[in-house]
């Protein structure tokens, strides 16, 4: 690991302390442009493709702070730490007071404009993010592997995924919300409050961030790997279609699993010369 990597915590409005990995890179041409990479649903700043390609990226000359979510982790402490939090019980909608949260911790180290990293659920949030903030200071989005998590694509791939949605539903609104259901998350099962599921998957599709990507602000790559479902590469290019020719650029990563396993050197070559490009 880089000796420049540096720990650090941020809470957001709502008292949620969180870390991050800071890799700061020795030498940078953009000195107060900073990477924040955001993971994907269960993983953490330290699991997962991004811390590589975060500590990777600070020795090619971009600062990179790995970050937590509140949803980290299936189950975590959080809030005055007697609380629950995790994938397992996270609102979605939240993930905007956890991205402002790691901008503003970065602003007081110093940094001035960012570029949201995401990878899997991370990406969508990201994309989220931006399209609702619409951030002057972001100066651009990467999304790597986004899955298509809305409530009409899943009622699509997923045969049993109406009946158990209305089920959290109806659970919800008696108020067992915060009872558990175990449910496909993207391949895998998930464990997750009714509450969690139906921010997460609901019919208000919420997360479909299609509409987003046509109003960033800001250049936009999206990529996918060329082995992982077929989905994350259909919703890859409606990604693009929506943020147009123009502003946003799109690889479909040979021979690349969703967590780019085997694949990282041409991943880092790919975000590096983007930034390079786009950022100059």
């Amino acid at each position: 690991m880089s000796g420049n990597a540096e720990l650090l915590s941020f809470t957001t409005t709502d008292g949620e302390t969180l870390h991050g990995l800071l890799f700061r890179a020795d030498t940078s041409s953009r000195p107060d442009l900073a990477l924040i990479l955001i993971h994907g649903v269960a993983m953490s700043f330290y699991t997962g493709p991004l811390p590589v390609f975060a500590e990777a990226l600070a020795g090619r000359g971009h600062h990179a702070f790995s970050v937590n979510c509140r949803g980290h982790d299936w189950i975590a402490r959080g809030g005055d730490l007697t609380a629950f939090r995790g994938a397992t019980y996270e609102n979605f909608e939240d993930c905007v007071l956890d991205i402002d949260a790691a901008i503003d911790r970065l602003k007081q180290a110093g940094y001035a404009r960012f570029v949201l990293v995401g990878h899997s659920l991370g990406s969508v949030k990201s994309i989220y993010y931006q399209g609702t903030r619409q951030r002057e200071d972001v100066a651009g989005v990467i999304s790597c592997s986004a899955p298509r998590q809305f409530y009409s694509a899943r009622r699509e791939e997923d045969p049993e995924f109406e009946a158990r949605l209305a089920d959290a539903e109806s659970r919800v609104a008696s108020g067992e919300g915060e009872e558990y259901l175990w449910a496909p998350a993207s391949g895998a099962l998930g464990m997750f409050t009714y509450r969690t599921y139906v921010s997460k998957y609901g019919r208000h599709e919420t997360n479909d961030v299609r509409p987003h990507a046509a109003k960033l602000g800001c250049p936009l790559l999206v990529t996918a790997g060329e082995i992982e479902a077929g989905y994350f590469r259909e919703l890859a290019g409606e990604l693009a279609d929506a943020a147009g020719p123009d502003n946003c650029t799109c690889i479909i990563v040979p021979g690349s699993d969703h967590f780019y396993a085997g694949c990282e050197a041409f991943m880092i070559d790919a975000l590096d010369g983007w930034l390079k490009e786009k950022l100059a």
